[in-house]
């Protein structure tokens, strides 16, 4: 699992992948990979589902300010960085 840190409208793993949102429901990341959100859930263009549990995602990741565990908790909302 990479850890990611989420500045503005970008997000950045310790692996190299890094992810843009372009608006509200849409980020890219550099790997190509389109995710839309639709509430709580986020759907990836490489088949990838995540949904959101308050600061924990479907994966097993957390989000806590603009530190994320994991992938999936990039996309949940934080009330002091809303990514």
């Amino acid at each position: 699992m990479s850890f990611w840190q989420i500045l503005g409208k970008w997000a950045y793993s310790d692996s190299g992948e890094s992810i843009q949102k372009v608006s509200d429901t849409t980020s890219i990341s550099s790997e190509g990979t389109v995710y839309n959100r639709m509430g709580n859930i986020t759907v990836g263009s490489d088949g990838s589902v995540f949904t959101q549990m308050g600061s924990f995602s479907s994966d097993g990741s957390t989000r806590m300010g603009s530190t994320a565990s994991g992938l999936g908790a990039v996309f949940n909302k934080d009330e002091e960085d809303r990514f």
